[in-house]
């Protein structure tokens, strides 16, 4: 029999006495891509390393996530580059984000105007372009903290991107 929760504090000690206790921790980015990388290669999944980098931060984590969201992402078919995950899954790319963080740099609002449209017009949620946005900001604004921070397991590609908008803010 298998007991979990994550209230571990509404147990009663007499329960808790008679139970083995097993943590468990998120999965290293690295370790998901290595292995969301093995199983489409076992599946004939034609998955490319971005794609596959873009899953596994989505899943935060989470194996069963990261195979589930690989697996949506397949079913669509054909190639599974951060493209296709990010248009599967209505998010919007780094490269996205990088562009109206730095439209609020220089305030240039047309372009971001023209940034919100695009996303508008590619029918993906504004809602989750904005949470989006919020996370890019929250990432800056570590990266700006702590440069040297090690717990952003971001690919290394938006990592360079990271530090090249964050260095435009103050």
């Amino acid at each position: 029999f298998i007991f979990a929760t994550t209230e571990q504090h509404k147990i009663p000690a007499t329960i808790i006495s008679r139970c083995q206790r097993f943590e468990f921790r998120r999965i290293s980015m690295d370790s998901l891509v290595e292995r969301l990388l093995y199983i489409a290669n076992r599946e004939s999944i034609d998955l490319t390393k971005e794609g596959a980098s873009l899953i596994a931060k989505t899943a935060q984590g989470g194996m069963r996530d990261a195979i589930s969201l690989m697996e949506l992402c397949a079913g669509a078919g054909g190639k599974i580059t951060a493209e296709h995950v990010n248009n599967i899954l209505g998010t919007s790319s780094y490269e996205k984000l990088a562009i109206a963080a730095k439209s609020v740099s220089s305030r240039d609002y047309s372009s971001l105007f023209e940034t919100i449209n695009d996303v508008v017009s590619s029918s993906k949620d504004l809602l989750v372009f904005f949470a989006d946005l919020t996370s890019f900001y929250r990432d800056m604004m570590v990266i700006k903290s702590s440069p040297k921070c090690s717990f952003l397991e971001l690919p290394e590609n938006e990592m360079q991107l990271l530090n090249e908008v964050s260095s435009l803010f103050s």
